[in-house]
């Protein structure tokens, strides 16, 4: 984008090429009047600038004048002349687009103008008159065009964007290469100018363009008007330090120009910027620890000059500053330094210009980090060693670096350049590694070697006694004292113990309570003991934790009987394994708490007691409790009958305290259905057998007679056979010989005795049968028993 001042006449119009743009723009004056103020669009110069426009190929041409103020009340107005007009004839001819309407009083909303495709008018205005726009223009390849811009109103600057499809006369090609100038200031009296070549830009600006002029201007609105060009280039003195010169490249066939800056610079004195250099010892005299080393000039000056182009220069290294000033002396390009750690020299600088410096130069030689040669012992933990083993390569930067944050180690096989991690594995026995030992701060290295050794050891094995489960909670997991292992310590030896084989050939994450350790997985798992003899791994062996099962007996207490009445009847108890073999296990029985000699796994017992059997294997334990109780047949206390005088009929047994274990009851049946309660209710009168069985075998009680007696309501002697006689129900000759039974009239009139035995009353007295009503009676049983009552006679 380019800037200008105002060429308010025909003759300096601005060429316009390429795609060009314009903003601050200045229409300011009118210079001389060159329009008819009867032209089309009826307006004249007030604040005009002028454009000529080289069309290079045709197309549509349009463009948007856009003021740098929005103030609706900037008024710009333009006018374009062609083609290929004179500019003496702008006068005489007719425009062939022109706008002059006024925006605040045309009512539009903005101040923009121009021509575009939408509009269909060549010419509007003045005052109210138009949109501010008018058609774009078709134009042809080679024509040019005059195109005025005039602000009748307003101070504003503005901006010209073109549009459409036709093309600009290309402008010349500005090189991106910096331009900028430096002279040292040569004069007797340093004041900051001198005299410039200006043309020394030139080859660089045509970049091979032909056809095009170079001009130099002072000023950016020189150049872009082509106006003031400096008389004698090659010979150029600055106004001002720095000054910036325009270059103004201008293709003489289509006038169309380009510009560029560049500076001009007069330095009164050449800068060095830096004043210290900074190697290592790398022993090339032979010893790299005496702070003496070899220097080489050009990377000296690269340090030293950093950031400055010193193409040109003239750069000398002297021992001594008067050295430098007389030239004198001066270091060859390789020296060797003569001061050890620190040493001073003097650089002296020449520019192209001839300013020149001296400035003194510390050279710092550092030390390289001390070199050693170590070994690194490791264990071979294989069943079968074959000397290849894991290695914690720390272990060999805390020997190299100790304990100083400055130095980093890093490891190398020989002849690959790939760094190793310091998990290493060998490749074989021995093996020697490279350590580069590098000081961080400093950047110095020194190489060291480690050599990796395998302990080819037979296996040690170490063992710690297992432990058993834990009753109850039975979950193959117990609390380990690592220190009660069979592991023996030589003087110097010291013991670790890890959770894996690789921590402990890497000598790291050392479990932390070794007195109360869980096994990690249930039942059998391992730990890993590390042992050193000083720094060298002596062995490294895998300690099994077993916790073992505890014998799978039944544990819940079972009753077991004995009867008192058989003594020598044996009951069999048992430990009650449930996996594995009896032969798998040993046995210990108590009875009572009082040691057996019994250690079989089943016992013969005829006793009642506690017995306990105490099941081992392994070296774990785990007791059974078995109760063996007393029982005994069946003791009667007594048998109760409720039978003749009650509604309705039952037998109840009591037994003696004496009567113990587990006794059943059944009536009319020695096989049953037996039932644990001695009480049988609705009984039938007559003679029933009782059976007891006590239900662990101790014996079977019966079958024990019972009679029971009913008493009938009453009876029908009307000969038909039926119930023709009442007398008691279910009595049994054999208990009732001796009893007697009266019947009475209602007014106790003793009316007949008859025997329980016997056939019973047929309701006759005196040989006459009775009429039907209730009659009474009154029994005497043979066993002590005695009832009264009344039935009923129905005829």
């Amino acid at each position: 984008m380019l800037h200008a001042n105002a060429q308010n006449d025909c003759v300096d119009a601005i060429v316009v090429c390429g795609d060009t743009g314009f903003q601050g723009l200045t229409a300011t004056g009118v210079g001389i009047p060159e329009l008819d103020p009867f032209n089309v669009c009826s307006s004249q110069e007030n604040n005009s600038i002028w454009l000529k426009l080289s069309i290079n190929s045709g197309g549509t041409l349009g463009f948007i004048l856009t003021p740098q103020s929005d103030d609706i009340e900037e008024d710009f107005d333009f006018w374009i002349f062609g083609p290929d007009i004179d500019c003496t004839d702008i006068g005489v001819s007719s425009s062939v687009r022109c706008s002059t309407t006024n925006p605040l009083l045309s009512g539009v909303f903005d101040n923009l103008t121009g021509m575009n495709d939408i509009e269909t008018d060549a010419a509007e205005g003045p005052g109210p008159d138009g949109n501010n726009f008018v058609q774009s223009m078709t134009v042809n390849s080679g024509e040019s065009y005059f195109l005025i811009i005039d602000r009748p109103v307003g101070f504003s600057d503005f901006s010209i964007e073109w549009t459409g499809t036709a093309t600009f006369n290309e402008q010349p090609i500005i090189p991106s290469t910096n331009l900028d100038v430096s002279r040292c200031d040569a004069d007797l009296v340093p004041d900051g100018f001198t005299q410039f070549n200006l043309n020394q830009n030139e080859a660089t600006l045509l970049g091979g363009q032909t056809g095009v002029s170079v001009s130099y201007h002072t000023s950016s609105n020189d150049a872009i008007t082509g106006t003031n060009a400096i008389s004698n280039p090659g010979n150029f003195t600055n106004a001002s330090n720095p000054q910036a010169i325009f270059a103004r490249l201008t293709n003489i066939a289509t006038d169309c120009f380009n510009t560029t800056e560049f500076v001009l610079n007069v330095t009164t004195s050449l800068t060095i910027p830096n004043n210290s250099y900074t190697v290592c010892d790398d022993g090339a005299d032979g010893d790299p620890t005496n702070g003496l080393t070899h220097f080489n000039g050009n990377a000296l000056t690269t340090v030293i000059f950093a950031g400055i182009d010193v193409t040109g220069y003239t750069v000398n290294y002297y021992p001594t500053a008067v050295d430098a000033v007389a030239n004198t002396g001066a270091l060859p390009l390789n020296f060797n330094s003569t001061i050890p750690n620190q040493q001073s020299i003097f650089v002296k600088a020449t520019s192209p210009g001839g300013c020149a410096a001296i400035k003194e130069i510390i050279l710092h030689v550092n030390p390289q980090p001390a070199s050693a040669n170590i070994m690194l012992e490791q264990c071979d933990s294989g069943v079968n060693p074959d000397g290849l083993s894991l290695f914690n390569l720390n272990d060999a930067i805390q020997l190299l670096a100790g304990n100083d944050p400055n130095l980093s180690v890093a490891f190398f096989e020989a002849g690959n350049p790939m760094q190793l991690t310091t998990n290493y594995q060998n490749t074989s026995n021995p093996q020697t590694l490279t350590a580069i030992v590098t000081n961080v701060s400093t950047g110095c290295s020194a190489s060291s070697t480690v050599e990796l050794t395998v302990n080819v050891n037979p296996p040690h094995p170490v063992t710690i006694a297992p432990l058993c489960d834990i009753i109850n909670i039975e979950n193959g997991v117990r609390m380990f004292d690592l220190t009660t292992s069979d592991l023996i310590l030589g003087p110097t030896q010291s013991a670790t113990f890890h959770t894996t084989e690789n921590d402990a050939l890497y000598d790291q994450n050392p479990i932390a309570n070794v007195s109360n350790y869980p096994n990690p997985e249930p039942y059998q798992s391992s730990v890993f003991v590390r042992v050193e003899d000083g720094n060298s791994c002596a062995f490294i062996s895998e300690i099994q934790l077993i916790v073992n099962k505890l014998p799978a007996v039944v544990r819940a207490a079972e009753d077991y009987f004995v009867c008192l009445n058989f003594p020598q009847q044996f009951t069999t108890i048992d430990a009650a394994i449930t996996s594995g073999l009896p032969s798998d296990y040993t046995y210990q029985w108590y009875l009572d708490g009082v040691l057996l000699p019994n250690t079989s796994y089943a016992l013969e017992v005829n006793q009642p007691g506690t017995f306990r059997v105490t099941v081992t294997a392994l070296n774990c334990s785990v007791d059974r409790t078995i109760i063996v109780a007393a029982a005994n047949h069946a003791i009667i206390e007594s048998i109760v009958v409720d039978d003749f005088t009650a509604e309705i009929n039952s037998i109840t047994i009591h037994l003696s305290n004496a009567s113990i274990g587990n006794h059943l009851f059944s009536i009319d049946n020695s096989n049953g259905p037996y039932q644990e309660s001695g009480f049988f209710g609705n009984v039938s009168t007559g003679v029933h057998d009782l059976y007891i069985k006590e239900l662990n075998a101790c014996g079977l009680i019966g079958p024990i007679p019972i009679n029971v007696l009913g008493i009938p309501k009453f009876f029908t002697p009307n000969g038909d056979g039926y119930n023709d006689q009442w007398n008691m129900n279910g009595v049994n000759a054999k208990f009732h010989k001796k009893s007697v039974i009266s019947i009475f009239d209602r007014q106790g009139k003793l009316l007949k005795q008859v025997s329980p035995i016997g056939a019973g009353w047929d309701g006759i007295f005196n040989g006459k049968p009775l009429p039907s009503e209730d009659y009474w009676y009154s029994i005497f049983l043979e066993d002590g028993r005695t009832a009264k009552g009344h039935f009923t006679l129905k005829r």
